[in-house]
């Protein structure tokens, strides 16, 4: 048999070549070409070198790159699907949320609307529980967020704003020059990404707001590109979005956990306080999200989608896979 060409794939990231994002997109694309034995290699664009966050989904669609990752909050309208699972629910454990998103992701109705778009779902990434990265005064309770310039992104800025905040449109990676130049007084962020954007060499205290996880921002293929794969490339693919959740799970819980660490013990001198919200303020925020959990119903409903049964299947899914961790541990411990 005459040997095959190897199939190279583009792969689109707005993000720094550093951090758990990083890790975990290397591994993915580590993991394609070792099962493939070489046959399908993937080669990644790092820190928006070929599009911006906020172009990632026409560019994809329109085959600027063969794959890329795609944060939904910047495509409220066209990927109101994905958006759901940025919704703040009540969950914060990264595996269970990534798990709910995966299934949320493959089913008809997601998939349909994504390939309208000449787009394919392969895995979900996540960015953690959200936290507050302040400047100066901290975040101790909800009446601190009033008057403070936030850059606060999807519905969980939307609250800031309903809380009294003065809102900032600005990307998670140009955060920290806001910070850095007054622009900003608080950051919403992430444990983990925010080591790796250093986003602590220009903050002081971090705020740990217990309510929901950003789990909704994921791995897609142009449909086209997908096409063009053979059927062994494409269940290698497959295989390796299942598998990259629990990979990913695992590498979030731990560098959160390291990432919080350094910054309590602090780094070249740099020290944050980590304040957490009480639990009756974190009770306000789920309470406050209500309102926009409803609204995006609405909103899905209006682009032919079941809104409500969305939700309730996603709800299902985090009871789903909570009980199952409750009931076996997480898969790599077992």
């Amino acid at each position: 048999m005459p040997a095959v060409a190897e199939t190279v794939l583009t792969y689109g990231e707005p993000g720094p070549n550093r951090g758990a994002r990083a890790k975990a997109t290397t591994w993915f694309a580590e993991e394609v070409e070792k099962r493939s034995g070489g046959n399908l290699k993937i080669k990644i664009m790092w820190g928006g070198a070929l599009f911006k966050a906020n172009a990632s989904r026409q560019s994809i669609a329109a085959g600027v790159v063969d794959m890329g990752t795609i944060i939904p909050d910047y495509f409220l309208k066209e990927m109101v699907s994905f958006s759901l699972t940025n919704l703040p629910f009540e969950n914060l454990d990264p595996w269970v949320a990534l798990k709910a998103n995966f299934d949320h992701m493959q089913s008809p109705a997601v998939s349909d609307s994504l390939a309208k778009q000449n787009l394919v779902f392969v895995s979900s990434y996540m960015l953690s529980n959200v936290i507050m990265l302040c400047r100066g005064d901290a975040v101790r309770s909800l009446a601190d967020i009033k008057d403070k310039k936030i850059r606060g992104v999807g519905t969980f800025g939307k609250i800031f704003g309903d809380l009294g905040a003065n809102l900032v449109s600005m990307s998670i990676y140009k955060a920290y020059q806001g910070l850095d130049n007054g622009l900003l007084d608080c950051s919403q962020g992430y444990m983990n990404a925010s080591l790796a954007l250093k986003q602590h060499e220009v903050t002081d205290s971090l705020t740990k707001l217990n309510w929901g996880i950003y789990s909704g921002l994921g791995i897609f293929i142009n449909k086209d590109a997908l096409a063009r794969l053979t059927p062994s490339q494409r269940m290698i693919l497959n295989d390796v979005g299942a598998d990259f959740i629990d990979y990913l799970g695992q590498n979030v819980l731990k560098s959160d956990e390291e990432a919080e660490q350094r910054f309590t013990q602090g780094i070249d001198g740099h020290h944050l306080e980590i304040i957490s919200l009480s639990p009756s303020d974190s009770a306000e925020l789920y309470s406050a999200s209500q309102s926009h959990i409803t609204k995006w119903e609405n909103e899905a409903n209006d682009s032919g989608l079941d809104g409500k049964a969305m939700v309730e299947n996603y709800k299902a899914f985090l009871i789903k896979y909570s009980q199952e961790r409750d009931r076996e541990g997480y898969p790599w411990s077992r």
